[in-house]
Order: C-alpha cells, then sequence, then structure tokens
C-alpha cells in the first residue's frame, strides 16, 4: 500500500473518496471543452455527451444514455447524401484513432443539418489501468460559420473575376511558383496569345519566351520575398508579336483562404503612346 506524504497509511475513506470523485473530474473536464465531446461503452453506446454535443445532436444526456451512437450521432456526405460510418465505431473496431471524414453533414434529432469539421484523431479508444479497452470518445466542432464565410470568399472570388474579365486593362492572376492560373480577355487580345497556351504555363515561357525580361524577374522576386506591393513599375520590352512597347506593372500579393496558396495579381497598362506623346512635348519645349 502506497504511503502519504507523511508517512501513514491513507484512510480508506479518503482513498474511496478519491476514486469517487476521479470519473466526477473527469466529467467536469469534458462538460467545460469547447467543442462537442460524445463518449461510449465498448459496445458503442452512448455514455456521456457534453453540452455542446447535446446542442448539435438535439439529444440530452439522460435521452441518449445507452443508446447507439449511429442513432445519436447521424453523419451524411453533404454531395451524395450517402450515410457515413462514425469514426467512433473504427476506433473501437481497430483500436486505433480515426479522422472525421470531410464534408461530413451531422443530422440533429429533429432533423436539423449541421456541416460539422473534425478535430485532429477525432475519434480514439479509451482504454483502462491495464490497457484494456473500456470504450472511445468522439470529438467535433460546428463548422456552420466557417463553411459560410468559405461561400462568401468564393462568392466574392467570382465577382472579382468577372470585374477582372470586363477591365479594359490586362490582368494576369499567377501562384506563387510563377504560373498563370488565369488571365483576362484584354491580356489575350493584347499579346496575341490564347487561354490554351497561357494558363498553367510559367510566366517567363509565355509567348515564346517574351515574357522573360530581366526587370520583371526582378518585381516578381522582390513581390515573393517581401509582400510588398509593387506600384508604377514601368518596363521597356521589345515584343516579337506587337513590338516595342512601354509598360507600367502594379502586383499584389494576396493571401489565400482555406490553406489554399496565396495568389499575385499583376495589372499590365501599355503607356507606350502616352509616354512617346510626353517626349514629343518635351522636344518641342
Amino acid at each position: 500500500m502506497t504511503l502519504d506524504p507523511s508517512g501513514q497509511k491513507p484512510d480508506s475513506s479518503d482513498s474511496q473518496d478519491i476514486l469517487h470523485c476521479q470519473p466526477e473530474l473527469w466529467r467536469v473536464t469534458l462538460a467545460s471543452i469547447g467543442d462537442a465531446v460524445i463518449t461510449t461503452d465498448t459496445e458503442g453506446r452512448v455514455t456521456f455527451l457534453n453540452p455542446v454535443a447535446e446542442s448539435l445532436t438535439g439529444w440530452t444526456q439522460d435521452e441518449a444514455a445507452g443508446v447507439s451512437l449511429e442513432n445519436v450521432f447521424r453523419i451524411v456526405n453533404q454531395e451524395s447524401r450517402k450515410a457515413v460510418e462514425s469514426p467512433t465505431i473504427r476506433a473501437l473496431r481497430d483500436g486505433v484513432n480515426v479522422g472525421l471524414p470531410n464534408r461530413s453533414l451531422l443530422i440533429a434529432k429533429d432533423g436539423t443539418e449541421r456541416p460539422i469539421g473534425p478535430i485532429d484523431d477525432s475519434a480514439a479508444p479509451i482504454r483502462n489501468d491495464r490497457g484494456e479497452l473500456a470504450g472511445a470518445v468522439l470529438v467535433f466542432r460546428d463548422i456552420t460559420e466557417l463553411c459560410r464565410q468559405e461561400r462568401a470568399v468564393q462568392a466574392a472570388l467570382a465577382y472579382a473575376d468577372k470585374i477582372i474579365a470586363t477591365l479594359r486593362e490586362p490582368f494576369v492572376v499567377l501562384d506563387t511558383n510563377l504560373r498563370v492560373k488565369t488571365a483576362n480577355r484584354s491580356f489575350y487580345q493584347q499579346f496575341h496569345v490564347t487561354l490554351e497556351e497561357t494558363e498553367g504555363q510559367f510566366i517567363y515561357d509565355l509567348g515564346n519566351g517574351q515574357w522573360n525580361i530581366p526587370r520583371l524577374r526582378t518585381l516578381l522576386d522582390e513581390l515573393l520575398s517581401n509582400h510588398h506591393p509593387v506600384h508604377d513599375f514601368d518596363m521597356e520590352h521589345d515584343f516579337p508579336a506587337i513590338g516595342k512597347k512601354i509598360m507600367l506593372l502594379n502586383a499584389h500579393r494576396f493571401e489565400s483562404v482555406d490553406s489554399q496558396p496565396d495568389l499575385i495579381l499583376l495589372a499590365i497598362e501599355d503607356i507606350t503612346e502616352r509616354k512617346r506623346a510626353e517626349a514629343a512635348i518635351e522636344t518641342k519645349n
């Protein structure tokens, strides 16, 4: 028997109090977590829901106790609407940590549907102090607001694409590997290239290398290294298809969302005629 720090044997009633309090301590801890938590026994029957899980599933602790998890935690794929196996089932079956499938919808008791997102290793087996399987724990969260934000961003990007498409000034969107994601109609028309020849290509390879320009390389290298936008960077170059031109370049790096790569927006303005007019005025004076 383990002695207490004073060297005395612990009172048996104190030991019992500790043993009785420990489950309650875990219950209070799980109830305080901001994510939804459900625990089950080895047969996959619900033993505990914290308040967040009660709110999302529509089941109370008393209602769910002893009920099969598949009835309480009903999930389907957002696109196919097919039922998805709960990761807890596999955690119990295989004794491993399992992630929640992406694009999952939780169907609550009243039929309300919510997109839910995984926590790392959403479902995990619970083992007792002898290493024996005692049940499983499932952790998940409501990502309704995140999905709404993603839809808003996608709508904004689509809106921006439509605006860029109508501008008279040529625009090119690059990824951080300097490959063309898209370009507007003005770019294709002004530089005599097609969409098929442009999208997915390394910018310096476009038009048989006509964009492999030292000053442009300097601009994009600096943009990639320091994230500072580039304003009114003038560049003179002899383009094989359209001749010698003076271009005014503006570039900005945009941080993308949902772990997607950053994008670079490059605006190109032909100021050749303006520069020639300015030079003519200076000559007359």
